[in-house]
């Protein structure tokens, strides 16, 4: 018997025993601690965290805060009673329930039982999850799981907007990602024109929310991080922030997702082997439009992670068009994605982020 098809028992007698949602649940716990084993956790928040972490003290006072208009995780986390160095709870919740949401989704869409465990343990080794786990007092759990509940919602129109509205309130960055959602809709819809006018109303309607809500909050107060607060260095040079990031970008692409990466090119290939030529070029653009960010900001690491949703749609074609060499090696991929060491890049820095067994080894051997 191939480990697969041991993997698929294994799962469908998981959810025999405790039902699908629990296994979910804890398939998610799993991963999460496996995670926790590729990357150190900082022991305190730094730059922005500290910021996120003041504002769930009182999320109101965002005024007095940097991230004033990224009210959604600091309300929610101050709203269960996990506030100021508590915020890393939430967050690493809100990690761990998109790996169970990613578990059902694809255990509902795959073939195959395995399938699902394999979806949520490439996000859960990739920068989606491993980010949180190594700053868990940024609140990017909550946008990723926005972008990934508007593509499972997408024809669902109305909670399709309502979701994007949340995720603005989040990280206004999933404004970049207009374009490609706006181009798989047009690709998928049956009445183009009907499509735009429909995502004309809704993505305005979001936006102009947005902007009665940033404009509602300044006039209570600035906030440093508003949208001239990146416009402005652009003033004296368009490039500022490519000169800041060039030569490292490739490095904040492959950190995403590592040897990982190698499944979308796969699945772009083969869909293109197939003459399909949507899948590909949705693929380039969600891409660009991720890398655009690059324009007005620096992280490159956390920008590009943005755009995961390339491996979901990768991951998602596999799995249906499977001949039966995808799968085996993908779980090989996921093992040595684990293994391998984590990198993170930031304007010029590039970094390998430390591991808990790593440190624990070099303590021990150097007699600490």
């Amino acid at each position: 018997m191939e480990f697969y098809e041991r993997l698929d028992r294994w799962v469908a007698r998981g959810e025999e025993r405790i039902g699908r949602r629990l296994f979910a649940l804890a398939n998610g716990a799993m991963l999460m601690a496996v995670a926790a084993l590729c990357v150190r956790m900082e022991s305190k928040p730094a730059v922005l965290g500290s910021a996120y972490a003041a504002l769930s003290e009182d999320p109101f006072a965002f005024t007095r805060s940097p991230v004033g208009f990224r009210i959604l995780t600091p309300l929610l986390s101050w709203s269960v009673g996990l506030r100021g160095h508590d915020l890393m709870w939430t967050n690493l919740a809100l990690a761990w329930l998109l790996l169970v949401v990613v578990f059902l989704v694809f255990r509902a869409r795959a073939p195959r039982p395995g399938d699902a465990l394999v979806a949520s343990a490439t996000l859960a080794f990739s920068l989606v999850t491993l980010s949180t786990i190594f700053s868990p007092w940024y609140c990017d759990p909550a946008t990723y799981l926005a972008v990934f509940g508007m593509w499972c919602l997408r024809e669902r129109r109305v909670a399709f907007y309502v979701v994007f509205f949340l995720g603005l309130l989040n990280r206004e960055s999933i404004a970049f990602l207009i374009p490609w959602f706006a181009f798989i809709d047009l690709a998928e819809s049956r009445n183009r024109g009907r499509a735009v006018l429909e995502q004309l109303a809704g993505y305005g309607a979001a936006l102009a929310l947005l902007f009665l809500f940033r404009a509602w909050v300044a006039s209570h107060g600035q906030v440093s991080l508003t949208l001239a607060f990146y416009l402005e260095p652009l003033r004296s040079d368009p490039l500022h922030y490519l000169r800041m990031t060039a030569g490292r970008q490739w490095i904040g692409l492959y950190s995403v997702f590592g040897v990982l990466w190698l499944i979308p090119a796969a699945a772009a290939a083969a869909m293109w082997r197939r003459g399909e030529r949507v899948g590909p070029l949705s693929m380039a653009l969600l891409l660009l439009v991720t890398w655009s960010q690059l324009l007005v900001a620096y992280d490159s690491s956390r920008l590009f992670t943005l755009g995961f949703l390339l491996m979901v749609v990768a991951l998602d074609d596999c799995f249906q068009h499977d001949d039966g060499r995808f799968r085996p090696w993908a779980l090989w991929l996921i093992g040595l994605q684990i293994l391998a060491p984590q990198l993170r890049t930031a304007q010029k820095l590039v970094w390998v982020m430390e591991t808990p067994l790593g440190q624990l080894a070099t303590k021990w051997l150097s007699g600490g």
